[in-house]
């Protein structure tokens, strides 16, 4: 059902930042944009969650520096959060939603962005990382998940840029939400042939996250982008459905990310069905409202 991690490609990001940092002259230039060729389209990046009760990373402090801490996969993340509260803590996000941010970053006073800070270390201010990632993307060379190069394509997408541009508004993410709830289907990527056919999941340290769209075009295009070819069908699925199958005793499901190529949002499986309840009060009290 999953695609397992890439153990070659941590591997390769150490040996890059090694490489990058003991560099000289062209070849150091060279280096750093192949690092930042494979940090960039990263499908998740990780981070550890702080003691508030909205989804924030923990800030470091060294010396006069605010430093966020990202990881390039869960493993690292997970280590790292041992010191932190534990891996429960840990959370995914698109890259997207961080780029979309790092001007609050620097607002906020965050100095450095340092990733895989147990690793191989490799830092960069919030400003040069908004830079790299729009060249990146300007250049055509990819594209980064959740960074989109036209306005909000639906009401979906409207709602997700604005609770990611209001990380503190509780009401726009749940405004989010219960209208993603209340979609007539979800869309996944179909993996595999007749009884064996699954959707689409990444697996991590905590488990799999599962991939789903609000269009059936979306996830035709994900499958696509990803090198799975072009896909004849997707696999179509009521908000109720998916509720009630990946929430489910023993599914290896732990989370599910939305609209990865635009929206990208997420949450974690087992508050799927309480959102969901909460989606369906509010659309009675619609309906009631209306009947009026």
């Amino acid at each position: 059902m999953a695609e397992q991690p890439d153990i070659d490609r941590a591997r390769l990001i150490d040996e890059l930042s090694l490489a990058a940092k003991n560099a000289e002259g062209d070849a150091k230039a060279d280096t750093w944009r192949e690092l930042w060729r494979l940090v960039l389209p990263l499908e998740r990046w990780f981070f550890i969650k702080d003691e508030s009760e909205t989804l924030s990373p923990i800030f470091l402090k060294d010396g006069d520096s605010v430093i966020l801490p990202v990881f390039t996969d869960s493993e690292r993340a997970t280590r790292f959060a041992q010191d932190f509260g534990g891996p429960d803590r840990v959370y995914a996000s698109a890259p997207g939603s961080m780029l979309t941010a790092t001007r609050q970053l620097t607002q906020g006073g965050v100095t450095l962005c340092v990733f895989n800070p147990q690793e191989e270390p490799f830092a960069v201010t919030p400003g040069t990382l908004e830079q790299l990632a729009d060249g990146y993307v300007s250049s055509g060379e990819g594209q980064i998940v959740g960074v989109r190069g036209t306005d909000p394509q639906t009401q979906v997408d409207v709602l997700a840029d604005f609770a990611r541009k209001n990380p503190q508004d509780l009401k726009a993410r749940g405004a989010l939400w219960v209208h993603t709830l209340l979609l007539e289907s979800w869309y996944l990527v179909p993996r595999g042939e007749g009884e064996n056919m699954q959707p689409f999941a990444v697996t991590g340290a905590d488990g799999a996250t599962l991939i789903v769209f609000t269009e059936a075009k979306r996830a035709a295009d994900y499958a696509k982008l990803r090198g799975m070819g072009e896909l004849d069908a997707v696999i179509a699925m009521t908000p109720d459905e998916v509720v009630s199958v990946f929430t489910a005793e023993n599914n290896p499901v732990t989370s599910v990310q939305v609209d990865p190529q635009h929206g990208s949002f997420y949450t974690p499986v087992d508050q799927l069905a309480s959102m969901l309840e909460i989606a369906r009060e509010v659309e009675r009290k619609q309906k009631a409202a209306s009947e009026e």
